[in-house]
């Protein structure tokens, strides 16, 4: 079952990466992208709702641990405890170090595909409450929206945002804190089943671990499989709304 699951993660990757935008990243003018990456802002924020809601939804303890752990790294302390930047902070930080402004990022409203997809996405979480593969459901939509996903969106616009922001290796750009941070630490590095906890693991790793040992059985497997796909679709609409603006 966990092989199957597997290989649709990897058919929707590789069709989420061939997605026209992302054909074309190379020939978006500069103020286009930074409007891509500010409405893209608004799904970030998100994500904490997402957190929220799936630890109050869990009634799996090591599940519940696992993305409370994550959760709370968007809020990060140094060793003696002081708050250190928020990963919103560090968002906002990376736009105005890719020549957004205070006001740019700040006015700017949701357009109605992102207050649309944002809504939905929420809501496929919420329909998971009371079915019978409920937790796994959680995880399943979770994991792929907000964590593999992610990393791969974050992976085909680096290819721009590398034009100006860097990993930390070059002496001549700001080092980027949230896109690349992101790009790495919630990256899908290994096959479900196969993660190793040797050098670390990613979140999309960690979630994966509990997501192997509730899938029990095939109807889990479909739930899951629809789940994913599901959101496939809406990480697509989101995209698909700047495609068809770059045309007209």
């Amino acid at each position: 079952m966990i092989e199957t699951l597997n290989d649709c993660e990897i058919f929707l990757i590789a069709k989420f990466r061939s997605h026209s935008l992302f054909n074309q990243i190379d020939t978006i003018a500069w103020q286009d992208l930074l409007a891509i990456l500010i409405q893209r802002r608004f799904l970030s924020l998100s994500i904490v709702n997402l957190y929220e809601f799936t630890i109050d939804a869990l009634t799996d303890e090591p599940i519940k641990r696992t993305v409370r752990g994550i959760l709370n790294e968007e809020f990060p302390r140094n060793t003696k405890g002081v708050p250190l930047p928020s990963h919103r902070e560090l968002l906002f930080q990376d736009l105005l170090n890719l020549g957004a402004t205070s006001e740019m990022i700040l006015t700017t409203l949701e357009t109605p595909t992102t207050k649309k997809v944002g809504n939905e996405s929420y809501q496929r979480m919420v329909s998971c409450l009371g079915e019978k593969h409920c937790q796994v459901g959680l995880i399943a939509f979770l994991r792929f929206w907000a964590e593999v996903l992610v990393s791969v969106e974050y992976s085909c616009l680096w290819q721009r945002i590398s034009e100006c922001l860097s990993n930390g290796q070059s002496p001549h750009k700001i080092r980027s804190e949230f896109y690349y941070f992101h790009m790495i630490h919630d990256s899908r590095n290994s096959d479900i089943g196969q993660e190793s906890i040797l050098g670390g693991l990613t979140h999309s790793q960690e979630l994966a671990i509990h997501l192997k040992r509730l899938i029990s059985s095939e109807d889990a497997l479909v739930y899951c499989l629809n789940l994913q796909e599901n959101a496939y679709q809406l990480k697509c609409q989101f995209y698909d709304q700047f495609v068809n603006d770059l045309s007209g």
